[in-house]
């Protein structure tokens, strides 16, 4: 169906429906109906954000999907009392996230590496730098991205590191109950994420881990050689924590019935070892896509 013109309550039920409508709904609501009003809440902001308006908007889509933590934006949507509130509620929705992601940019923390001029290069870093990066790298874009976020992630670097071909984008949607702009957007701002994350490594800066991913670091630096089973280790744990690990588990076991091999799943006799270089080079590739 076409948006343009569709009253506020009609919205609200669309996009609280079942099914593609409600992510074209709402995308539709962010890019064009709203446009302007969310870019100049985005500009009282601005000097504090490092991304862009329109990097920002697909995050806030994201957000707004997926939720942060204990917050579940579209829980409060369902608790509107009026749904001709909807519009305000988005608009005060996207100035808390921008706000809250603003003290959050402020908070980071620089410490630059020996070298007496940081560089966006990667030509000169030993194995042992590329090491930390990419330790650093893993730790933290799975202590900032969302629930189903991280999950694609560890997917993609499985995949990128392991000879199988891997299940299609279609049925991973499916099972994690996304569309195909929700899974798109997400693939999407991954790859722009990582390539900032890496940029930001690059230029000397220490990324913020909180306790738990610190720990994840240290774990795949001191076993980078085996990072393979590692990052395995951690993709099971996460479908576990999904609202939909069922499905996950099940699109897991069909795909054993139908070819005899697990997903990601090492082959027999398989050792996986993971070199630095190796590493780096196909990260490369992958966010070059």
């Amino acid at each position: 169906m076409g948006f343009e013109g569709v009253a506020v309550a009609e919205f609200v039920d669309v996009i609280l429906g079942q099914g593609d409508q409600g992510d074209e709904a709402m995308y539709y609501l962010l890019h064009q109906r709203l446009g302007r009003q969310l870019r100049e809440r985005y500009e009282v902001f601005q000097r504090q954000l490092c991304d862009d308006f329109e990097d920002v908007m697909e995050d806030f889509f994201l957000y707004l999907r997926e939720g942060r933590g204990n917050q579940l934006p579209y829980q409060s949507l369902r608790q509107l009392k009026s749904k001709e509130a909807f519009e305000k509620w988005v608009l005060t929705t996207f100035r808390n996230y921008l706000s809250n992601r603003a003290q959050a940019e402020e908070r980071i923390a620089y410490a630059a590496y020996s070298e007496p001029e940081a560089s966006e290069s990667d030509e000169y870093l030993s194995d042992e730098q590329k090491v930390t990066m990419a330790s650093q790298l893993i730790a933290y874009s799975h202590q900032v991205f969302y629930p189903r976020g991280r999950y694609i992630f560890l997917r993609s670097l499985l995949t990128m590191l392991n000879k199988q071909k891997a299940l299609p984008n279609e049925e991973v949607a499916r099972a994690l109950g996304m569309t195909d702009i929700s899974y798109r957007v997400t693939l999407h701002r991954m790859r722009c994420n990582l390539v900032k994350f890496r940029r930001r490594l690059l230029q000397g800066e220490q990324l913020r881990l909180d306790e738990q991913h610190r720990q994840m670091a240290e774990n795949i630096c001191h076993g980078f050689d085996q990072l393979y089973p590692v990052l395995l280790a951690y993709y099971t744990q996460t479908i576990d924590t999904l609202q939909c690990a069922d499905a996950i588990h099940q699109l897991r076991r069909q795909h054993y019935e139908a070819t005899g091999i697990m997903a990601h799943e090492p082959e027999p006799g398989d050792t996986m070892v993971t070199t630095a270089a190796g590493f780096w080079e196909k990260l490369n590739r992958l966010l070059n896509k």
